[in-house]
């Protein structure tokens, strides 16, 4: 099969055989995308009952969309000249270990309490999303568990799922289960419902703990009379440290009376999250760390790219590291060239610990020292110094991560360590001009953003397989897309380059990210929510993901939740204005007035120290013009609004403002002029119209009607 074509499914891989079917890795032609494809046996393709469960199968698994299961793309048909037909299921391809791997290479010793509990949650999340739409896994199993890169947990094969109400189709007096994970009742060859699932949960989380199954037997019977009729050894005998509510859930889940189990997966979720609040009240304090941005004290001070760049990157690496926690970049960097003292910065931004540093650069020569401050003591923790060549680089920033991390004693998981090493690109000068790209980029100027794509392309030649470039590179399409050129083929090129980036890295949070914003830019809103979802699952602080996720939730009636996830937005980045825009609207749209009229005074403070350093922004001008005459600041709003319109006249997001701005100056006229000139030149999301409240004041004029008439 290796090297064949089926469909448009160019099979690359064997990867794995059941005896539910074989599992290949292939790749759709069509959509350029890595896929699994599992194909049903010709024994059982051919008998017409098994089709018909196979099929169920996938019925059962496409209707999940969940982070903890695995995505079912399509169901195929194909026609085999030697065998006949075949059937297939297409599914989403994840790199990862299976937890059975996990255990058997490296046995437990390894796996924290904190790692086995969040690793229940995530399969109980999964189920628990499985069970409430009436499907049962009935074959849980460490082997069907698989733990990405980026430490997600993903449920693999539903392939003996049971459907409720479809018990023709699937026999109850067969036991599908593997025998080490099967329930009394699935041994029995009894009736399953969801609580069969919990038992399995429950046996994997004992093989986690202890490296070993809770029941045993050198064969078949003697496995499934150990379920039936023994007991588990305890886990505190064996494992003293583990916590003894985790040792309860465990044996709950295992009881053999199925009314004495859990009864839902939600009832685990609690019991797990009551686990996890309990370490938090008697843990210690958090470790809050901020990376204030690197001095430079190179000759050449136009080497600062490199110095900031270099303390993102370690946010970037700490901030995969579950705990510690990381001060929003955005946040850090106020504090560039501050005379301000540790312990003020500390107090300010409520972090413990202060990592500071300094970068001499010259010619191929580096110097960096770091130290990292415990403010609440006072002491400096560690200091180091290193030198070396600008090819060293990423020696020294593993060495730095390693050192804060020993530092802070963080016991880092299985994942973390992987994560910590990898490396986005071996090639120094790709990663310097990389640095230079981003620096470019967060000046948000047209001539900027323009030069650090050009910057961004140079390190993708030089390293052809450099995701974040290429995730940088979409990025600053959008933005060129956003704030200066709304021409159609620059979001296409964004589009390609976040694809692109996720070819060379499918965990990489920053490519999802920008897929989402130029997808939600393009009006293309499922696929817009499904991006944001992804980038946020990897990185919870990605802010562009949580924004288009809060736009998304603010044009569906879900104000609530997206104002949690705008004020998130705000916390992680204060200069990203789109959010307090969004924020108030969302506030508006509930009456909550005292929460819209605080937040308005706020943006009119941050305008103009923002338009101060980016004062050809176009959309942040007209922004603050329609701020300004919301608290009767008519005059200066005008002068804004002529600012704004005169860097950008012929964007149709732009027209759009300005009759914004015109209808909270009460000019009516104007107001629906420029709105009428806005969808002529191309806007054309009328439900965001439908909703901005800047429009209440024309609503019932005849020109907005007819303009709206049908919409």
């Amino acid at each position: 099969m290796i090297g064949k074509t089926v469909l448009h499914y160019k099979i690359l891989e064997k990867l794995g055989e059941g005896g539910m079917g074989v599992v290949y890795k292939a790749e759709d032609t069509k959509l350029k995308r890595e896929v699994a494809i599992k194909f049903l046996p010709h024994n059982i393709s051919a008998n017409k009952e098994e089709k018909q469960r196979f099929e169920i199968e996938a019925q059962a698994a496409a209707a999940l969309n969940h982070p903890n299961i695995a995505t079912i793309h399509a169901i195929e048909e194909s026609e085999n000249p030697q065998r006949g037909e075949e059937v297939f299921i297409v599914m989403e391809y994840i790199e990862g270990q299976e937890l059975k791997d996990i255990i058997e290479t490296h046995g437990n010793e390894h796996l924290t309490s904190d790692e086995v509990i969040d690793y229940a949650e995530q399969i109980a999340k999964g189920l628990q999303a499985a069970h409430q739409k009436g499907i049962i896994h009935r074959d849980i199993k460490s082997s069907n568990i698989m733990l990405t890169k980026t430490g997600t947990i993903k449920i693999m094969d539903f392939g003996l799922a049971k459907v409720r109400g479809t018990s023709q189709i699937t026999k109850f007096g067969t036991t599908l289960g593997t025998t080490a994970y099967m329930s009394p009742e699935q041994a029995r060859g009894e009736h399953v419902d969801t609580r069969t699932d919990i038992w399995s949960l429950g046996v994997i989380i004992y093989e986690l703990l202890m490296g070993k199954f809770p029941f045993k037997g050198d064969f078949e019977q003697a496995v499934i009379y150990s379920i039936l009729n023994e007991e588990p050894e305890s886990i505190l005998l064996k494992k003293p440290d583990v916590p003894l509510k985790i040792e309860q859930i465990t044996m709950k889940m295992l009881a053999k009376n199925i009314e004495h189990r859990y009864q839902s997966a939600s009832e685990v979720l609690k019991d797990l999250a009551d686990i996890k609040a309990k370490k938090s009240e008697i843990s210690l304090e958090k470790k809050t760390i901020a990376v204030l941005p690197f001095e430079n004290i190179s000759p050449d001070k136009e080497a600062d790219y490199f110095a900031e760049g270099l303390s993102e990157e370690l946010i970037t690496s700490l901030a995969k590291i579950k705990e510690i926690d990381l001060v929003a970049r955005t946040n850090s960097m106020r504090y560039k060239n501050t005379e301000k003292d540790v312990r003020t910065i500390g107090r300010e931004l409520s972090a413990r610990y202060i990592m500071q540093g300094t970068v001499r650069k010259f010619k191929d020569d580096l110097r960096i020292s770091v130290q990292l401050t415990d403010v609440s003591r006072e002491i400096q923790l560690w200091g180091e110094t290193y030198k070396g060549k600008i090819a060293d680089i990423f020696d020294i920033q593993e060495k730095v991560s390693k050192e804060i991390i020993d530092a802070l004693r963080v016991n880092l998981s299985l994942t973390e360590k992987v994560v910590l090493e990898k490396r986005a690109t071996v090639n120094a000068e790709a990663f310097d001009l990389y640095l230079r790209a981003r620096d470019f980029m967060y000046r948000l100027s047209k001539n900027n953003i323009q030069f650090a794509i050009q910057l961004f392309k140079k390190a993708i030649e030089n390293d052809v397989r450099y995701a974040k470039a290429y995730a940088g590179l979409g990025e600053a399409y959008t933005y060129l897309y956003i704030y200066f050129e709304r021409k159609a083929d620059i979001l296409e090129k964004a589009i390609e380059s976040g694809l692109k980036a996720l070819t060379y890295d499918s965990s990489l949070s920053e490519a999802y990210a920008t897929l989402a914003l130029a997808h939600y830019n393009k009006n293309l809103i499922d696929e817009a929510l499904i991006s944001g979802q992804k980038a946020v699952e990897l990185d919870p602080n990605n802010y562009i993901g949580l924004w288009v996720l809060g736009r998304i939730y603010q044009s569906t009636d879900r104000d609530e939740e997206a104002i949690q996830l705008l004020k998130k937005v705000i916390s992680l980045n204060p200069e990203f204005y789109s959010a307090y825009m969004d924020l108030r609207l969302c506030y508006d749209r509930l009456g909550k007035k005292e929460e819209y009229d605080k937040l308005l005074q706020t943006t009119i403070e941050f305008y103009p120290r923002f338009l101060s350093q980016h004062p050809d922004d176009a959309r942040a001008h007209i922004l603050y013009a329609t701020d300004l005459a919301q608290v009767g600041k008519i005059e200066e709003a005008k002068e804004e609004g002529k600012k704004a319109f005169e860097l950008s006249p012929n964007d149709s997001v732009m027209l759009y403002n300005v009759a914004c701005l015109y209808s909270r100056l009460d000019d009516k006229v104007s107001a629906i002029e420029y709105l009428k000139n806005a969808l002529s030149a191309g806007y054309s999301n009328y439900e965001w119209i439908k909703r901005d409240s800047d429009f209440d004041n024309i609503r019932n004029e005849q020109g907005y009607i007819e303009l709206m008439k049908g919409k």
